[in-house]
């Protein structure tokens, strides 16, 4: 399991301290269903879903990591 945390601020979901995965989010295409599959599984496996889960998450929510932000659907 990777290191990371998680802050909410003003209903955004900010995934912070997990550096590990720039080197993943670098590769990733967003243009590409098949990259963005890979990340979500990813995003499951590191534990960082169910960590949004705890923490409150809803559907349509937005979740912040680095540079990259998108709505949470489960």
């Amino acid at each position: 399991k990777r290191d990371f945390t998680i802050r909410v601020c003003d209903g955004v979901y900010f995934v912070e301290n997990c550096e590990w995965i720039m080197e993943i989010m670098n590769t990733i295409d967003p243009e590409d269903y098949e990259s963005l599959q890979y990340f979500q599984r990813v995003l499951h496996s590191s534990g960082i879903i169910d960590a949004l889960v705890e923490k409150g998450i809803q559907e349509g929510d937005t979740v912040s990591i680095y540079d990259l932000e998108f709505d949470y659907v489960p």
